[in-house]
Formats: structure tokens, C-alpha cells, sequence
């Protein structure tokens, strides 16, 4: 007994010391704050109409109309409720909140890998805290990419999971690995999924060759046949969302587009037709050298900023560049913009190095394949190893920003790290040769030592862009000498000061590495007792990245508010309702029965939300539950000019063209490119030279979205569309098409209101009207997101073209009950022939993979947990017997 619980004596304090971490670093959560996080206030924009929805019915929406015309929910906010790992997550947190809990799970799964590697479980502690604060986690959980974080918790276990299985605890270790790749796949960020298979699917080929050179192939398949199994069971409680968002992704950017054709009329690049656009895919890629920011965190700068900002750096600037210099961005990487460096601590990547070099264990050789493969495609270079990639791994040109798959030496470079310090402590596992070992590690202290002394080596103090234009002023002629050589010495003032950004932190990387070498020398000389070198570098891991990480997110506040976090109840709303959000709220909730009734159902849901029942403003909670009885109510759209394909606020209140996602439908993203943006800049256009007329009329695509206001200043009343087309209407002419390309380009040009373009495809569906009624009518009788109800009047039989975006997965038409099938129309739209005579028509959004799904993710739930716990409990009782 007495064993037993000193075994569970590091465990207990890895559990305390990381919920005590995790609260301290993010503590005004725990006094009602919440993050300051961008995307966090796109989400509650795209996702209200949604989250509204769901208050008022207990049910799940599915679809909504707030963004880009209306599209799918599932990867907006869909709630699984069949599939239960998500009270397994919450239970494993601790229940602890948001972003303390995420951060206490990256630390704990990392500490579960480090007990699968069966290293000493204090220096999985290291390892735990090592990993957790990397930046990559503080920046992303700053920025709200929550999803993206909680993800990349489960990485680490996952693996664990696997390497346990193949190296003697095959059941256990097959229900580790079944419960972390399960929970990582149910955290819903697939490319980080994505990653996380590379990096199994690797070293599960490693660790096969290694059993077959020691012979243990009977073990080997074994192994197999349980890690295939678990990977089965694993994956089958998300099949609700896996199922419908591998539906969508075929209707998506991602999926491609069906156009052979750019705006300008030039033809698609046939290797752009499938997935992601390679500049698109690499906009957020390091430049040359700028990986070296997992060592020393300002190798290009660190985070996105003006250099003048710095008020002790700008004063070693020559006064007469101050001002041009001060103005200048602090970052000079290849990133458009970036909130910080991939930091993953100069202590763990010298640690990594070393195990990299000294370690016998064969692991080794699967992550420095993954380590060279990782470094290869985190650069912005279209060319080599990312263009194989894109052009022929399989899906990998689905994603963007896939400097993200560094997150895979994240995981492996603490595990190197931990393990080769284990193997010091013991003395075993290790290159012995004394002289070979002092020469690897003085090589590696010489690495650093050329980094400090030698910034060039990883590349220039310049950007790109900056290079281009030094350049170009350089090769300008009749540019007097006086003035030349003043341009070179701003240019050579900019180069200094970027280079003691770098050399500062290059020396405080330099200087732990040192002394890391140091402890090592003498951890591996038995100068130092292990649990003494574990502390001692323990805290040199957690003193150096978590004062990076406060670099980018702290407790800092100036007149008692907090730079990084705001108080829950006072961001109710991602932002105040306008004068133009208001105008518009008061001209469309008269035509809403019982307006006030609606309202008030829904403000008596609200209260008993977590989200409101603490809020303070009660002003603002009516005023929101107005807006949101008004979205749940009616189906207008507006336009919020600007930037509007970037904006997901606009939909917190309103219906919107726009929107914020990553996930397009393909043929809106046509529609956007080719006609929205075009005539959104004749509107703006047409506003600058005349400021009291817009010419609608010539905005084809926006009417036919059913655009009625236009928001050009938020403080200002909107302009009213008297050219939208309404929910639905009859027209006099089908115009048929025979290609993708003509359906798009026929839209310029176009009156919605009397003529629809519609491909050959339906052809037998479709056809043009015996006669004109010019009184028939469509009138929208009721509105509920994946459930829209019509009543059509006509004398003639005619087609009916509906200001709804098509999407064949799921939507299915009756006229009179009676199933009716519907063509698409004017590239996006939904379209019905209806008889003669008055109808009821009714859409319904019901897609039979969220069903299936759901089911399969009920019966997945429940096998997974009784195969987790059995085997938990298979494993209990053989020790007991031991």
C-alpha cells in the first residue's frame, strides 16, 4: 500500500501543479474575465443566428442564413449531443474554464505521453510544462482558436498510446490510443487531426521495422490488429460531424471550383482546380531562417508591431531616422501578420538536439524524419518540398497556414528532451563514448554561439518586400549622391536595430543553453543527483517560455483594465448594435406577428443561459434578444461595405452576404469573386462621385441575394434596395447554359426578376412559363432556419426562383406535401417549378448524414468508454495479481 502511494505521489502533483499554472497564467477567468479574442467575437457573429436557434428549441439549427446567403452549420456550431466524449473531455479538465482548462489538458496529455514512454514521471512534469507553454498554444488561445488548441492537447497522448501498444503494453496502451485519438478527432480541428496522423502513421512504420529486426512479428501483427481496431472504435462517436463535414468539404473551397475561367477571363491553372490555392495556402508561412524562432523567439522580430512602440529601442535609432524607423514593423518575416513566434524553449530544442544525436532509442529515427519534414513545409517557398506536398499528398492541400504542422515538433521535441535526460539519470540508452559525447554537446553550444554571433546565418534583417524596394531605389538613375547615401544609412540604421532585437534574444537563448550543457555535463558525470538536475532544469523550462509567453498575453492592464482580457458581462455582444443596425430593426420588426411575444420567449431563454444570467446591462441583453427574435423571424439580407467577405460581425444582427469562415461553399466563393466584388466597388464607386445615388438596379448578384439595405457608415441611417428581389419569386424566362463557366458570366447583365440562368443539367426539370401572370405571387409564410414555408399563386404553371443558396446534401422541397425536385438557378440559387393554381411549398434541411452520423456516434460513444474502462480495469487486475 505504501508503494502504491508513493508511486502516485508525482502524479497527484503534476495534476495540482498544472491546474495551479493553467489558473495563475489565465486567472481573471476565474473572476468573471474572459479572453480578449478576435475570432472568439467572429464566432459569436456567425454563429448567433445558430446559438438562438437552439435556446428558443432545444434543437439543433444545422443550417443558417447569417453568412455568405446561408450555409451549413457544421463547421460554425453544431452541438453532437450523441456524441459523448465531450463530457469525457470536460471531466478529464477538470471542468475546469475555457482557456485554464485547455492549457491544464496540454500539460497533463503530455505528462500521460511521458508515462507511455515510461520516463520518470517528474520529468514528465518537464515534459508537461514544456510542452503546454509553447506559444504556439498562448497565441492561438489569445487569438481564439480554441478548436485549433484543444486539438493539439490530445496530440501527445495519442501518440503515447500507440508507442505503449508496440513496446509491450498492447492492451493498455490500444485503449490510450483509442481515447486520445478519439478526443482529438472529436475536438474538431481536422488539419491539426491531420498532422497528428503523420506523425502516428510514421513512427507506427518505424516501430514495426523495429519489430521485425528483433523479431517479433506475431507481436507486430498483434499490435496492428489492436491499433486498427482502436483507431475504428476511436473515430466512430464523431462520425455525426465527421460524415456531414466530408459531405460538405466536396461543395466547398476546398473542394475546388467547377470553373475553368478567373474573373478576367483567363484560364484556372489545372493544378489550382482541386483544393487550395498555393499563395493562399502559404500566406502565413516563415520566411528563410524564420524557423530558428523556436530557439530564439525574435529571429524575425517575434510579433507583428511598430518598432517605435518599443521606447528603449527606438532611442539607440540615429534621431534623424527615428520618426521613418519608429514606423517600421518590428517583424520582418514572411508572415502578413503575426502575433508572436513559435517558441517551444532554447532549454527543451537543446534537449532535443542532444537526444537527436546521443540516443539509441529508435524513435529517434521516425522524428527526425518528421523534424526535417516539419521544417521543410513551414517555409513560404511555393517550390520544393511544398509543392510536392500540395500537388500530391493526399488532401494536404485542403489546409492553409500549415506552418501549423510544426505543432508535430512540439510534441516530439519535449519527448526527445525528457527522454534523453532519463537516460542521463540512468545511465543507459546512450552513446557512451565520453570524448564523442563532450565534442556532440560542445557542437551544439558552437551552434548557438554562431547564431548570436553571426545573425546573417539565418538570413537578412530585411523582409522581402523591404529588400524589393531597397532595391529598386538603388537601381533608379539620376538619384543624387547625397541623397543615395542617405537612403543607405536609414537602410543600414534599420538593419541595427532589427539586429539587436535579434542579438538580444539570441543571447538570452545562448545563455540557457549553457547552462543546460552545463547540468547535463554534470548530470551525466553523476555530479548531481537526478531528482536535482530534474528541478533544477524544470524551472529552467518554465521560467524561459512562460516569460515569452507573457510577451504576447499577460496580466498587464493600464487604469485598472486588463490588456488581454475583459470583464464576460460587459462583451455580451462582439459589438454594439449601430445606427444603421437599429434603423433596420425598427423598419423590419413590424412586419413580424407578436414581435414583442417573440422577443420576450426568447430574452426568458437567454436568462437562463450561463451567457446572459450574470449580465449586468440589462438594456443591452433586451436589445440583443430583439435582434435575435428579428433573425429567427424574418429573411432579409444586408451588405456592410468595406470588407465584407471578412466580416462575420455584420451577422451577429443582420442576415449578411458576408461573412467570416474558411470553408466556403465553392460556387458562393465564384459567385463573390466574379460579380459581388465588382459591383460592391460600382456601389462604392458610384457613392464617391455621387453621394445621393446608387444605382442598383445594375447590382444583378445583390438583388437576387435579396440584399434590401446597404450599410456604407455604421452611424448612419442604411440604404434601402428597392431592387431586391424578395424571398422568391416567379420569372418569365429560363436561359439555359451547357458549362459552369457561362452560368457565372451570365449573371452580369442579368434581370433576376424576370429571367434565371440554369444549366443544361436540368434540363428536364425545368421549362419556360405557357404564359405571364403578371399578379402571381410568392409570399414567405414562415422562417426557422432549416425549415422554410411559401405560398405561391399563379394562373400558369411557371418557376419559381428562391433567394436561398442551393446545396443538394440535405435540402429536400415539397409542393402541397407532396415531394417536388428543384433546380439550381443563377449559379446559387434554388429553384421550383410550381403548378398553376395556389401551393404550399416547403423546404427542409434534414440531411440524412447527421442522422446516420448521430447513430453511429451514440453506439462509438458507448463502445469506446466500456473498451476504455475494461481495459483500464483488465490492467488493474494483473497488477493486483503480480
Amino acid at each position: 500500500m505504501k508503494s502504491i502511494l508513493l508511486k502516485a505521489i508525482p502524479h497527484a502533483v503534476a495534476i495540482v501543479l498544472f491546474a495551479i499554472l493553467s489558473s495563475m497564467y489565465f486567472s481573471p477567468v476565474l473572476d468573471g474575465y474572459s479572453l480578449r479574442q478576435g475570432d472568439i467575437n467572429q464566432h459569436k457573429g456567425m454563429s448567433k443566428e445558430i446559438s438562438d436557434y437552439r435556446l428558443l428549441n432545444g434543437d439543433e439549427a444545422l443550417w443558417t442564413d447569417s453568412m455568405f446567403g446561408g450555409m451549413p452549420a457544421y463547421q460554425i456550431s453544431v452541438v453532437h449531443e450523441n456524441n459523448l466524449l465531450r463530457h469525457v473531455d470536460q471531466l478529464i479538465k477538470l471542468y475546469l474554464p475555457g482557456p485554464i482548462g485547455i492549457l491544464f489538458m496540454s500539460m497533463l496529455g503530455f505528462y500521460i505521453f511521458a508515462l507511455c514512454l515510461r520516463v520518470n514521471p517528474w520529468l514528465g512534469i518537464v515534459g508537461g510544462i514544456g510542452f503546454g507553454f509553447a506559444t504556439i498554444n498562448i497565441l492561438y488561445l489569445g487569438a481564439g482558436h480554441v478548436s485549433k488548441i484543444n486539438t493539439i492537447a490530445y496530440m501527445a497522448p495519442a501518440l503515447g498510446g500507440l508507442i505503449l501498444a508496440t513496446r509491450g503494453k498492447l492492451i493498455l496502451g490500444g485503449a490510450v490510443f483509442a481515447l486520445f485519438f478519439a478526443l482529438n478527432v472529436s475536438a474538431n480541428h481536422l488539419q491539426m487531426t491531420y498532422y497528428l496522423a503523420m506523425m502516428l502513421g510514421l513512427v507506427a512504420l518505424a516501430e514495426g521495422i523495429r519489430l521485425i529486426v528483433e523479431k517479433k512479428i506475431k507481436y507486430m501483427l498483434q499490435a496492428a490488429a489492436v491499433l486498427i481496431v482502436a483507431l475504428i472504435i476511436a473515430v466512430l462517436p464523431s462520425m455525426s460531424n465527421l460524415l456531414t463535414t466530408y459531405e460538405y468539404s466536396k461543395f466547398t473551397t476546398r473542394g475546388g471550383s467547377e470553373l475553368t475561367i478567373q474573373p478576367d477571363g483567363k484560364p484556372i491553372d489545372a493544378s489550382e482546380k482541386s483544393g487550395l490555392e498555393t499563395g493562399y495556402i502559404l500566406d502565413y508561412n516563415f520566411a528563410k531562417g524564420e524557423a530558428w524562432s523556436m530557439v530564439i523567439p525574435n529571429v524575425k522580430g517575434g510579433e507583428s508591431g511598430a518598432i517605435g512602440n518599443d521606447k528603449e529601442l527606438i532611442t539607440s535609432v540615429p534621431k534623424e531616422f527615428r520618426e521613418q524607423i519608429g514606423g517600421s514593423n518590428k517583424y520582418w518575416g514572411a508572415q502578413r501578420y503575426t502575433g508572436g513566434a513559435f517558441y517551444f524553449g532554447a532549454a527543451i530544442m537543446f534537449l532535443f538536439a542532444l537526444g537527436l544525436i546521443f540516443m539509441k532509442d529508435s524513435l529517434k529515427w521516425p522524428f527526425i524524419v518528421l523534424t526535417i519534414v516539419a521544417i521543410g513545409l513551414c517555409s513560404a517557398d511555393p517550390g520544393g518540398m511544398n509543392s510536392f506536398f500540395i500537388s500530391k499528398f493526399p488532401m494536404y492541400s485542403k489546409f492553409r497556414d500549415s506552418k501549423m504542422i510544426l505543432t508535430i515538433i512540439q510534441v516530439i521535441a519535449p519527448a526527445v528532451a525528457i527522454l534523453f535526460l532519463d537516460k542521463v539519470i540512468k545511465g543507459e540508452g546512450l552513446i557512451a563514448n565520453r570524448k564523442a559525447w563532450l565534442i556532440g554537446t560542445g557542437g551544439v553550444v558552437l551552434v548557438a554561439i554562431i547564431l548570436y554571433a553571426a545573425p546573417s546565418v539565418t538570413g537578412s534583417m530585411l523582409s522581402e518586400n523591404e529588400l524589393a524596394q531597397f532595391a529598386e531605389v538603388e537601381q533608379m538613375d539620376n538619384i543624387p549622391a547625397q541623397q543615395l547615401a542617405a537612403y543607405d544609412d536609414y537602410k543600414t540604421a534599420l538593419i541595427d536595430v532589427r539586429t539587436s532585437i535579434y542579438k538580444q534574444d539570441a543571447g538570452r537563448s545562448l545563455m540557457i543553453i549553457v547552462i543546460v550543457a552545463a547540468m547535463v555535463v554534470v548530470g551525466y558525470f553523476k555530479k548531481l543527483p537526478g531528482l536535482a538536475l530534474i528541478a533544477t532544469i524544470g524551472l529552467i523550462v518554465a521560467t524561459d517560455e512562460m516569460t515569452v509567453c507573457k510577451r504576447y498575453l499577460n496580466l498587464d492592464q493600464t487604469k485598472g483594465q486588463y490588456y488581454s482580457f475583459v470583464k464576460a458581462s460587459d462583451q455580451l455582444a462582439p459589438s454594439a448594435a449601430t445606427v444603421a443596425d437599429k434603423a433596420i430593426l425598427d423598419a423590419e420588426k413590424i412586419s413580424v406577428q407578436d414581435f414583442d411575444g417573440k422577443k420576450n420567449a426568447l430574452l426568458a431563454q437567454m436568462k437562463e443561459s450561463h451567457l446572459y444570467k450574470d449580465a449586468r446591462n440589462k438594456d443591452m441583453v433586451d436589445q440583443i434578444a430583439q435582434f435575435g427574435a428579428l433573425g429567427l423571424n424574418t429573411d432579409y439580407r444586408v451588405v456592410k461595405l468595406g470588407d465584407p467577405f471578412n466580416d462575420a460581425l455584420t451577422s451577429y444582427y443582420h442576415k449578411s452576404i458576408g461573412g467570416y469562415h474558411g470553408a466556403k461553399l465553392s460556387r458562393y466563393q465564384d459567385l463573390i469573386s466574379f460579380n459581388l466584388q465588382q459591383e460592391l466597388k460600382f456601389i462604392q464607386d458610384t457613392l464617391k462621385a455621387f453621394s445621393d445615388i446608387v444605382q442598383l438596379e445594375k447590382t444583378p448578384a445583390l438583388n437576387m441575394l435579396n440584399t434590401k439595405y446597404l450599410i456604407y457608415s455604421p452611424e448612419a441611417e442604411p440604404i434601402p434596395n428597392p431592387y431586391a428581389c424578395g424571398n422568391a419569386w416567379f420569372v418569365k424566362e429560363i436561359k439555359t447554359v451547357n458549362s459552369a463557366d457561362e452560368e457565372i458570366t451570365s449573371i452580369k447583365g442579368l434581370n433576376p426578376k424576370t429571367t434565371a440562368i440554369v444549366s443544361n443539367e436540368f434540363a428536364s426539370i425545368v421549362r419556360n412559363p405557357a404564359g405571364v401572370d403578371t399578379t402571381a405571387s410568392v409570399t414567405l409564410d414562415s422562417y426557422a432556419t432549416k425549415k422554410l414555408s411559401y405560398t405561391t399563386k399563379s394562373s400558369v404553371e411557371g418557376p419559381v426562383i428562391f433567394s436561398e443558396i442551393y446545396y443538394p446534401a440535405g435540402w429536400t422541397c415539397t409542393i402541397d406535401g407532396q415531394p417536388a425536385e428543384p433546380f439550381r438557378a443563377n449559379y446559387v440559387l434554388r429553384g421550383l417549378m410550381v403548378p398553376a393554381g395556389e401551393h404550399k411549398v416547403e423546404w427542409t434541411f434534414a440531411p440524412a448524414s447527421f442522422e446516420k452520423g448521430s447513430t453511429y456516434s451514440l453506439i462509438g460513444s458507448v463502445l469506446l468508454l466500456l473498451v476504455v474502462l475494461g481495459s483500464f480495469a483488465f490492467e488493474l487486475r494483473k497488477k493486483s495479481e503480480v
